[in-house]
C-alpha cells in the first residue's frame, strides 16, 4: 500500500503492467526499470518493440547500441509487433535486428528506412520472406526493394509498401500476389523497372494505390498494371495516371475512391483514364470522387455522351481534391453520373455551390427537366459539410430542395464561428422552401472543419507541373 493507505500501481498484475508498457516507445519502457525491483525486468518480456532514430547523426552510435542492448537482454518470449524507423548506417547490424524479430515469431513488422542516402542498397535478410508467423508487413524505403526468387510468407494478410522502387517483374509479381494476402497498400512507389504487372491475389479484399507524383511522362514505357479483383470489396486510387491501371472482374466491389492530381496540361488524357476507371466500378455501391476527377472529365465532353452506368450505386460522396474545390452544381459530369445512378439513396458534398444553373434547367423556376430518376424516387439523404452561408451555397441548397423531391433528410454542417453568424445562417436556411420540414443544421468549430489529410508528397506537385 502507498502512504495514503490505498493500493499503488505496483499491486497490479505483471501482465497488466506489461500491457501498459506496450503503449510506450521501447526506450521509455526500458527506463521504467529504475522505478523499483518489481519493474526491473518487466520490459524484458514486452511483446511490442518500437525504435525510432532521431535525426542527429551524432547520436547514431547511441541508438544502435540501445537497440542491440534491448534485443540482447530481452527474454525469449515471442514478439508480436516490431517497429524500426532509422537510417541505414550499418546494413549488417540492421539486418541482424530484423532477423532477431523474425526469430521471435514476429506477427507485425514495420520498417521505415526512408531517411538517409537513397543510393545505398539494402537487402533484407532472407528469413523475413520465409517467416511463417508474419501477418502484417510494412516497408517504407526510397531504395530498390531487393526480393528473393521465392517468397512463401504463408500467413501474410496485410502488405503496405511506401516509396519503394520495384526491382523487376518476376519478384514484384510474387510479393503482390501472395495467396493469403487480404489487404494491399501501394503508396508513392516507383514502377520504372517494370513493363507490365498483374495484381490478382485470390483473397485480396482491399487495394489502395497512391501514385508517386512526377513530371516525366513515360508514354509507351509506362507500366501496365492489371488488377483482377475477383474478391475485392474496396478499391482506392489517387494519382495522375502516369502509369496505366486497368481494373477487371470487379463484380465483388462494394466501396471505391478515385481522385487525381498533377494533371495540369494533361486534362484530356486524365479524363479518358478516369472514365475507364469509373467504367470498371460499374457494380460498386459506395463511391467517393475527388473534385479533380469531375473537372478532368468536363474537359472531354465527348465521353459524357456515353456516361458509365453505376446501377448498384447507393451512396455518392464528392470530396475536395488537393488545390481543387468541390465542383459547382453546374458541372456536367456530376449530372451525368446522377442520371446513370437510378438507385442512389445518399449524396454527400464536402462543400457545395451553384454559380450557374445546369444546362437542362429553366431559369424561371429552377426545375430540372428531366430530373435524375433518383431525385424523384430513392434519394433520401443529402449531406453537406463545411457550409459557410455564402450566396452561391444557399442557392445550391435551394436548388437541391426544389428538385430532389424524394428527400427525407438534408444535413448541413456549418463551420462558421460566432453566435451572430450562426444565427444568420439558421435564418437564411429557414427561409428556403422545404428546409423546415427536412433540414438539420450542425455547427462545428472552424479549426476542425474541412481539414484535408494530405500526404506530404502531394505538396511536391506544384514544383513538378
Amino acid at each position: 500500500m502507498d502512504d495514503s493507505g490505498g493500493k499503488s500501481i505496483n499491486d497490479l498484475p505483471d501482465a497488466l503492467l506489461r500491457h501498459i508498457l506496450s503503449f510506450l516507445e521501447t526506450k521509455d519502457a526500458v527506463r521504467t526499470s529504475i522505478l523499483s525491483r518489481k519493474w526491473e525486468h518487466l520490459w524484458k518480456s514486452l511483446s511490442n518493440l518500437e525504435f525510432h532514430q532521431c535525426r542527429s547523426k551524432a547520436k547514431t552510435t547511441i541508438f544502435m547500441n540501445s537497440v542491440e542492448r534491448v534485443l540482447l537482454l530481452r527474454d525469449s518470449s515471442n514478439i508480436e509487433k516490431f517497429t524500426l524507423s532509422c537510417r541505414i548506417d550499418d546494413a549488417t547490424r540492421t539486418r541482424i535486428w530484423v532477423s532477431a524479430a523474425v526469430n521471435r515469431n514476429v506477427k507485425e513488422l514495420c520498417v521505415d528506412f526512408s531517411e538517409g542516402d537513397e543510393s545505398e542498397s539494402f537487402v533484407f535478410p532472407l528469413c523475413l520472406f520465409t517467416c511463417a508467423t508474419l501477418i502484417k508487413l510494412k516497408i517504407t524505403s526510397r531504395r530498390v526493394l531487393r526480393l528473393p526468387s521465392s517468397i512463401p510468407l504463408p500467413c501474410l494478410k496485410i502488405l503496405c509498401l511506401q516509396h519503394v522502387v520495384f526491382p523487376d517483374e518476376d519478384s514484384t509479381q510474387q510479393i503482390l500476389n501472395l495467396r493469403t494476402l487480404e489487404e494491399l497498400e501501394i503508396r508513392f512507389c516507383d514502377w520504372k523497372n517494370l513493363k507490365a504487372i498483374t495484381i490478382s491475389a485470390p483473397k485480396l479484399r482491399s487495394l489502395d494505390i497512391w501514385e508517386m507524383p512526377r513530371n516525366d511522362l513515360r508514354g509507351s514505357d509506362a507500366c501496365h498494371v492489371m488488377i483482377f479483383g475477383t474478391a475485392l470489396t474496396f478499391f482506392s486510387f489517387s494519382g495522375g495516371f502516369w502509369d496505366d491501371y486497368c481494373l477487371f472482374k470487379s463484380s465483388s466491389l462494394v466501396e471505391a475512391y478515385l481522385d487525381v492530381y498533377g494533371f495540369e496540361g494533361r486534362s484530356r488524357e486524365i479524363a479518358y483514364r478516369a472514365y475507364k476507371h469509373i467504367a470498371g466500378l460499374s457494380t460498386v455501391k459506395h463511391l467517393t470522387l475527388g473534385s479533380a476527377v469531375l473537372k478532368a472529365l468536363d474537359c472531354a465532353p465527348e465521353l459524357l455522351a456515353h456516361p458509365p452506368t453505376v446501377m448498384n450505386l447507393t451512396s455518392l460522396r464528392l470530396s475536395e481534391s488537393f488545390l481543387q474545390p468541390c465542383p459547382d452544381l453546374h458541372c456536367d459530369t456530376f449530372w451525368h453520373i446522377l442520371y446513370s445512378s437510378p438507385h442512389l439513396k445518399a449524396l454527400s458534398f464536402s462543400t457545395i455551390k451553384l454559380s450557374e444553373l445546369p444546362t437542362n434547367c429553366a431559369e424561371d423556376d429552377w426545375i430540372l427537366e428531366p430530373a435524375p430518376p433518383c431525385f424523384q424516387s430513392c434519394l433520401k439523404c443529402i449531406e453537406i459539410s463545411d457550409f459557410g452561408g455564402l450566396t452561391n451555397e444557399l442557392d445550391a441548397v435551394a436548388f437541391l430542395l426544389k428538385n430532389a423531391i424524394a428527400l427525407d433528410d438534408m444535413v448541413i454542417t456549418c463551420s462558421t464561428n460566432g453566435s451572430e453568424a450562426q444565427r444568420k445562417i439558421r435564418e437564411q436556411l429557414f427561409e428556403l422552401p422545404g428546409w423546415s420540414e427536412i433540414g438539420k443544421l450542425n455547427f462545428v468549430t472552424k479549426i476542425m472543419a474541412g481539414v484535408l489529410h494530405i500526404p506530404l508528397e502531394i505538396f511536391e506537385i506544384n514544383s513538378l507541373d
